[in-house]
């Protein structure tokens, strides 16, 4: 029995060695961790420090022009600056010459006010020095703010302006710049709807398409469009959308029709029906009530009717020459109102002649 306790009194006390041990090393590796987070934090306050105080020095070196108004935030400094910004410019471009007196090939030429990018490129650089002199004032650290300005501002500009403008011609004489023609529009809009289409079909490449209808022969002119994410089919997962009529966006959804009235329609079909957005309103002239109708009386308004997804959305051209809510066309067809106004369909050009007569607007049909 004594043999038994003394084993296990020996087993408890190498125990507690280990734990000692264990101890011991993890404490070192807590106060190891202490140290770095320390020397990490004192690093990062520092670059922080560093990215305020340039900063503080760009917003000084900018101080003086004030706040910009809507019209002119987006100006070139050229179109924005006062006489006295031109005139510190000019003292600066002078005195820069002056000091730094560079090779022949890389001088300023008096006349470079009268070069659009050069005096953009010259005012950018200015203003960079004055936030790298600014930030190198600042006497609570040591900074490369100039040096950094010297090898990536000064000298690559210079560079830059007297290999890519006109300006190099002008040692003697100035020469005017020869401004760049303008852009072929009609070349912009070709590209801009290359652009679109091939954004769509990456996007419609992602979907299967389906037009709701009560028979397949019908999907050619459908009551609504949707599309879904991925495969079809029991216990496949994605997305439902429906093509609202009312925004003419997208939208996801979980109340998705029967299966029997979708039907599998092409990409290019799914585009070009959503492109056709007249097809999916109705028109309809509509007049006081039947009898005047009848009795050859013209139209007061044009109605239309829109069933998409989400809701019926009816509106008539009102007065003020805008598209408004109406009740119109749910009055017409239910039997209930005593003396409802009377409608006559008509298609989207017969509306946009009624109400050039009517109005003598054009476009008011445009969705």
């Amino acid at each position: 029995m004594e043999e038994q306790l003394r084993d296990e009194l020996k087993a408890l006390r190498e125990e507690v060695a280990s734990l000692r041990a264990w101890r011991t090393q993890f404490e070192a590796a807590v106060n190891s961790f202490a140290s770095n987070s320390k020397a990490s934090q004192a690093e990062v306050t520092e670059v922080v420090a560093e990215v305020i105080d340039r900063l503080h020095a760009v917003e000084a070196a900018t101080a003086h022009a004030g706040p910009a108004g809507a019209a002119g935030e987006h100006l070139p400094w050229s179109l924005r600056a006062t006489e006295d910004d031109w005139r510190s410019l000019t003292d600066w471009i002078d005195w820069l010459g002056k000091h730094y007196a560079p090779q022949l090939h890389l001088r300023i030429w008096p006349c470079w006010p009268l070069h659009g990018g050069v005096t953009e490129e010259l005012a950018a650089l200015h203003a960079a020095w004055r936030a790298a002199t600014e930030a190198d004032a600042n006497p609570a650290r040591p900074g490369s703010d100039l040096a950094y300005w010297h090898q990536m501002w000064l000298w690559p500009t210079i560079e830059r302006i007297r290999q890519h403008y006109m300006f190099s011609e002008c040692e003697t004489d100035h020469a005017t710049d020869r401004p760049g023609r303008p852009t072929d529009e009609a070349a912009l809009k070709a590209r801009m709807a290359e652009a679109a289409a091939e954004r769509d079909r990456q996007e419609n490449a992602r979907y299967t398409f389906f037009a709701e209808a009560l028979t397949a022969d019908a999907a050619e002119r459908p009551d609504a469009l949707w599309r879904h994410a991925g495969a079809v089919g029991a216990g496949a997962g994605g997305a439902w959308e429906f093509l609202s009529l009312l925004d003419w966006q997208w939208h996801a959804t979980e109340d998705v029709p029967a299966r029997d009235r979708l039907h599998p329609v092409p990409a290019e079909r799914a585009a070009a029906l959503a492109a056709d957005r007249q097809s999916w309103v109705r028109y309809w002239a509509r007049y006081v009530d039947e009898e005047d109708w009848r009795a050859g009386e013209g139209p007061t308004t044009v109605v239309r009717r829109r069933m998409s997804p989400e809701r019926i959305y009816d509106e008539a051209f009102k007065r003020d020459n805008t598209w408004g809510p109406t009740a119109s066309v749910y009055a017409f067809f239910d039997a209930r109102p005593s003396n409802p106004p009377h409608l006559v369909e008509i298609d989207v050009q017969e509306a946009e002649r009624a109400l050039h007569g009517l109005r003598g607007v054009t476009g008011a049909t445009e969705l």
